[in-house]
């Protein structure tokens, strides 16, 4: 009986450890970002409202036209029809959205917990390379998550986050909601290299854009696109 109880007695204690374990997450390696594909996905979104618009004014047009035999009864009816997908799909594009950025809420709110060893390849050893000021003492850097945080030497464990700087990497980041998509914006990207891209937004009376993104004309209207998709996000002047 004493020689069961000692090979039991191994399994009992690594079950106490597995269930009593710190709720301490240790840091992985970071997954690779498709930044192509979201950009893709995006685009298609926004393509799929473009052409339900498209197919409304059509339909509005051809029940308009003289002798079409459509009553104006049979035109709200359609009318409520395309308002009624077009919402659908944004309620569902919009659920998506609300669950990616409670995942990445929960993620940033999980970074405190995390243990980064001293010998983790998510540790900064360089951070001048980063502009970053010189740790305080008994601490380290490391890159988790897409941030920057602070680690202490002695636990290993996440202790701060350091804020957003604009000069931080991006390709790091974990993907977050996109965008819903809107209505009149151009779906094609435009590159901070384009000819369509406002270079002197003063002399347009245009207020300087917000940090990481730009203006353009296209399409006879003024537009700000997000620097990371090459996306316009918003019509700043309607054509």
């Amino acid at each position: 009986m004493p020689y069961i109880g000692l090979m039991i007695r191994p399994t009992v204690i690594a079950s106490i450890m597995i269930f009593a374990a710190p709720a301490f997450a240790q840091v992985s390696e970071p997954l690779p970002r498709f930044e192509a594909l979201e950009q893709q996905q995006q685009m298609v979104e926004q393509r799929e409202f473009d052409n339900l618009e498209a197919n409304r004014q059509r339909d509005q047009m051809r029940s308009m036209a003289p002798n079409s035999g459509v009553s104006e009864a049979e035109q709200a009816l359609r009318r409520m029809e395309y308002d009624r997908a077009r919402n659908d799909r944004l309620m569902e594009l919009d659920r998506d959205r609300q669950r990616m950025q409670r995942e990445r809420d929960i993620a940033n709110a999980t970074l405190l917990n995390t243990r980064v060893p001293r010998n983790s390849s998510v540790v900064v050893t360089d951070p001048d390379r980063y502009i970053l000021p010189p740790a305080p003492p008994g601490k380290y850097y490391a890159r988790v998550e897409g941030r920057f945080v602070l680690v202490d030497e002695t636990s290993e464990l996440v202790t701060s986050i350091v804020p957003v700087q604009p000069t931080d990497p991006t390709t790091d980041v974990p993907a977050g909601p996109r965008p819903l998509p809107a209505a009149g914006l151009p779906v094609r990207r435009i590159s901070p290299t384009s000819a369509s891209v406002v270079r002197d937004f003063r002399a347009l009376s245009l207020p300087a854009p917000p940090s990481g993104q730009y203006y353009a004309s296209v399409d006879g209207q003024i537009v700000l696109v997000d620097g990371r998709t090459e996306l316009a996000v918003k019509v700043i002047r309607p054509g």
